[in-house]
């Protein structure tokens, strides 16, 4: 009767987790063995998975950055170039403050300055693409100069 009880109950917890998971957006990632000691983080932005992971205690920032599908972009077109902002957030004291920061363009972050995690930490990135210069910007420059210099040459002769 008891082993009846605790599967039943069980069962109920899991689906009440199901339940709870597909109602929210974030996730939660597990990246430990039996056995590890373990931290957690949070990964928030322009990445493809963001969520709270749970990973061994001596994971790199580059680790949880690869974990976490790396940074999110639309396509790409040729005119354009790609900034990732990294910020590593960490309580110092009572206040949460960057401790780490870098802008990735279309590189990784430099294993020499990877710092290691601690739990409680938070990972933001921010996506920025920059547009290039094309032929149909040129239009509207050149129209501007020359309006400007028809104004310049009415007032000049006034």
């Amino acid at each position: 009767m008891m082993l009846f009880l605790a599967t039943t109950f069980s069962s109920q917890a899991q689906v009440t987790d199901l339940e709870r998971s597909r109602l929210n957006t974030a996730a939660y990632y597990n990246y430990t063995e039996q056995g590890d000691i373990t931290i957690k983080v949070h990964v928030w932005g322009a990445v493809r998975f963001p969520g709270l992971y749970e990973i061994p205690r001596e994971s790199s920032l580059s680790e949880l950055v690869s974990l976490a599908g790396g940074p999110s972009f639309a396509e790409r077109n040729k005119r354009s170039s790609r900034v990732v902002d990294v910020n590593l957030h960490r309580y110092q004291g009572t206040e949460r403050q960057v401790i780490y920061n870098t802008t990735m363009e279309n590189r990784i972050v430099v294993r020499d300055e990877d710092p290691r995690l601690q739990d409680g930490d938070v990972l933001t990135m921010e996506a920025v693409v920059r547009q290039g210069l094309s032929w149909r910007d040129v239009f509207p420059i050149v129209s501007m100069v020359g309006t400007m210099v028809l104004i310049a040459d009415r007032v000049g002769t006034n």
